[in-house]
This record gives C-alpha cells, sequence and structure tokens, in this order.
C-alpha cells in the first residue's frame, strides 16, 4: 500500500514552526520529512520493513515537534504573565531606586 508516511504532516509542521518561531521545533520536523522520504523510497523499492520504521521515526520526530511547540508557547505565556502581574516592566527596578 502506497502511503504518505507522515510527510505532509512534517511539511506543515515545519512550515508551522518556521513561521511562529519555534526553531528548536525544526530540529524535529527536518529530519521526519527525510524520514518520511526515506520510508516513500524504501516503500517503492519493496523493502516494507524499512519503509514501516522510517515511517515510525518521522512519527515520532513530529510528535516530538509539536511537544517543543507546545512548551515553548507555555513558557512564553508564563514569562509575559509574570512580568505583567510583577508590575510592569525592566525600568520599575530602577525607578524606585533612584527615588
Amino acid at each position: 500500500t502506497s502511503g504518505d508516511h507522515y510527510l505532509t504532516l512534517s511539511i506543515v509542521l515545519t512550515a508551522i514552526c518556521l513561521f511562529c518561531g519555534s526553531w528548536w521545533s525544526l530540529l524535529c520536523t527536518i529530519p521526519a520529512i527525510l524520514f518520511a522520504l526515506n520510508a516513500k523510497s524504501a516503500e517503492e523499492r519493496g523493502d516494507l520493513a524499512s519503509a514501516r520504521s522510517n515511517t515510525n521515526l518521522a512519527l515520532g520526530l513530529d510528535i516530538a515537534a509539536v511537544v517543543f511547540y507546545v512548551v515553548i508557547v507555555v513558557v512564553i505565556i508564563a514569562s509575559v504573565t509574570g512580568s505583567i502581574l510583577s508590575g510592569g516592566s525592566y525600568y520599575t527596578y530602577y525607578d524606585s531606586y533612584y527615588k
């Protein structure tokens, strides 16, 4: 059976990570593209075991990329929220010191 081997998912995740600033996730999505292409090639050669292995690696890397992306978004939201709740900005410390 001919399949996508998560190539489309890998490309979409790469585009999302690239345009949304989650460059650490690219360390997972770019190899996922390569594994998906290797899986397609292995399937065309008739090496179904290698195709299955590369497909599973591509999916695992895509899942890791999504986890990295979610962690990065949570950290950004937490840091922005913490900054807002702490009373403002970097200058608050200096303003109180020189008063």
